[in-house]
């Protein structure tokens, strides 16, 4: 027991294990994702309806969206920034690799009558032809892949996106990072929790790696006959930090914004979006 709770507690080396699947894919954890995508009320999931809904606005006139346009966005999730982006009359591809998420959006997409073309895959494994006017990447999804993974996706942006196609992405800021504390914790839950429908022990250790601006959640869940372990990674960046890399990636700043509802930067706040033509 000692040494499965020194092994709980050890600081893992910055991106030693990815599973961000787990949390998409896994029926039950899913299940609850889903849940906190749909209640608008909250941004665990997604941001809140209300920001949606402006966001989409936003983003309709900011780059000129309707018939004759196409757009992706990848980790659309359940469809909502999808759905808004349809009603442009734009053709829009959502990509996400939650079965149960992909699900849901389209039936939404068919009992709206959308022109909207759901995938259920690995974004890091798409492939295609330059057909895209615009990639969306929404809440902060970047921030969860790794440095080699990052890489992989901007370049299969770039070669998805038309000449003079934009990609628009948000990212967690240095600000936010800041406010971030290491910390320890453990909780007993008797059944129907987030991580499992049966009892389960639960142990959280968050750390925070200086020099990357890298921060981890690793969750250890024990149940009775199984012990899963969760990595959740996010990078956080400075502009700077960010255009770097995706000027590496093939790509020209634009612009840097306060979020994808093009609100002015607050280099305070948590987050930022930039807009980025392919180069």
């Amino acid at each position: 027991m000692f040494d499965d709770l020194q092994e709980m507690n050890c600081r893992p080396t910055p991106w030693e294990r990815y599973t961000a699947d787990q949390l998409w894919t896994d029926p039950w954890v899913s299940s609850q994702m889903l849940a906190y995508h749909l209640d608008g009320s909250n941004a665990i999931a997604s941001r809140g309806s209300e920001f949606i809904g402006r966001a989409t606005g936003w983003m309709t006139g900011r780059f000129g969206l309707g018939p004759g346009k196409r757009v992706a966005d990848f980790g659309c999730g359940p469809g909502l920034y999808a759905q808004g982006l349809a009603k442009s009359g734009a053709a829009v591809t959502g990509v996400d690799f939650s079965p149960r998420s992909i699900a849901y959006a389209q039936e939404q997409a068919t009992a709206q009558g959308l022109n909207i073309d759901y995938r259920c895959q690995n974004y890091l494994e798409c492939e295609g032809e330059a057909v895209y006017d615009l990639i969306t990447l929404i809440y902060c999804d970047l921030c969860a892949l790794s440095p080699a993974q990052r890489a992989r996706l901007l370049k299969i942006f770039r070669g998805l996106l038309r000449p003079g196609g934009a990609l628009l992405l948000d990212v967690f800021s240095l600000a936010r990072f800041r406010g971030l504390a290491e910390s320890t914790g453990y909780e007993f839950c008797p059944g129907d929790g987030f991580w499992a429908q049966e009892p389960h022990y639960v142990f959280q250790n968050s750390f925070k790696y200086e020099p990357e601006y890298l921060a981890l959640d690793r969750y250890t869940i024990v149940l009775p006959q199984e012990r899963r372990e969760i990595f959740n990674w996010l990078q956080h960046f400075t502009p700077e930090y960010l255009a770097s890399e995706l000027v590496a990636g093939g790509f020209e700043r634009v612009e840097t914004l306060g979020s994808v509802a093009g609100d002015a930067y607050d280099p305070e706040a948590d987050d930022f979006a930039m807009v980025l033509t392919a180069a």
